[in-house]
């Protein structure tokens, strides 16, 4: 027995929504957008110290572009500004161009990758970097300063200076650093006794590229890490290449090959910036992006009740070159 149908067989009118249901969808969709652009085309940073001045200044905020190196997915899921959450696998898709000398480079901090900084690309893989009386050299060659770089120490340590925490080792100071080479995918180590004046710098390379590494000896174990990379340089002196454990394998038993391409970074502001010269070389794992335009700037040395002068008016919508 069929339905009646309704008279001029209209259909039955469907619920209509409720304002705030309306209001609600749309603002869910924009949020979501809003997470995948942030996610996997442009990273909102502010610049939190004074090493890229006067090219970039502390409160500026600015976008980058995720998108022209290659899109890096998250590594990390947990709650925002907390150590509360956990490490994932992450995947980078192919880009338009890689890292280049001249552009200014964010990337996660390799001595604490929950941070991420912001540095001027002086080389890539392969080039050799010399400083000489505060001039950086590349290959030879005089690399240009931007045009606000800076030098507010008119200080010059002499070459013989070997300055603490200067990377690698022996390197020199400053203002007088290398030639130090930047490594290249394919290039080897292999750790004997002659060369132990090598393993820190290539142990932080490996730990930089993701290999997990840790001392055994005499029955106690270490795991070797960002935390106490500060005391490696005591440990590759002291402790025999057995002790020495990559990945789980002994040491003496492996030829360490470089993975990834590398980079020599540098701020702007010469003379007060912690960058290759302190920490190493920059693996390309660890790259995030471009800067790409400063979209607000905020001067914290100025009163909130001075906001008119407080606010950079001038910087606002400024391309970062």
């Amino acid at each position: 027995m069929s339905r009646p149908s309704r008279p001029g067989g209209a259909k039955p009118a469907s619920r209509k929504k409720s304002t705030f249901r309306e209001y609600w969808e749309s603002f869910f969709v924009a949020l979501v957008i809003a997470l995948v652009i942030r996610a996997l085309v442009i990273y909102p940073f502010r610049i939190p110290t004074g090493s890229m001045e006067s090219s970039l200044l502390i409160g500026d905020f600015l976008l980058a572009n995720k998108f022209v190196y290659g899109i890096r997915s998250p590594d990390w899921i947990g709650i925002p500004y907390t150590q509360i959450g956990f490490h994932i696998p992450f995947f980078r898709t192919p880009g338009f161009r890689r890292p280049e000398s001249g552009d200014v480079v964010i990337f996660k901090y390799p001595r604490d990758p929950s941070l991420n900084y912001i540095k001027r690309c002086i080389a890539t893989s392969g080039d050799t970097v010399m400083i000489r009386d505060k001039e950086t050299f590349v290959n030879g060659g005089a690399f240009p300063n931007a045009p606000h770089t800076q030098f507010i120490d008119s200080r010059i340590y002499p070459p013989e200076a070997r300055e603490r925490g200067i990377f690698p080792p022996g390197a020199g100071n400053r203002d007088n650093y290398g030639p130090v080479r930047v490594p290249a995918p394919g290039d080897t180590f292999h750790f004997t006794e002659s060369n132990r004046d090598r393993w820190f710098e290539w142990l932080t390379i490996a730990l930089y590229e993701g290999r997990r590494l840790r001392l055994e000896h005499r029955g106690q174990t270490l795991t070797l890490d960002q935390k106490n990379i500060n005391r490696w340089e005591q440990f590759c002196q002291t402790y025999p290449l057995e002790a020495f454990r990559m990945d789980g394998e002994p040491l003496r038993d492996r030829v360490y090959t470089v993975k990834n391409r590398h980079y020599f970074l540098m701020g702007d502001n010469r003379d007060n910036s912690l960058d290759s010269r302190y920490w190493g070389f920059l693996p390309e794992r660890l790259v995030v992006g471009e800067g790409l335009i400063v979209y607000w700037s905020w001067d914290g040395g100025v009163p909130l009740y001075r906001l008119f002068e407080k606010v950079r008016w001038k910087r606002f919508l400024m391309l970062i070159h």
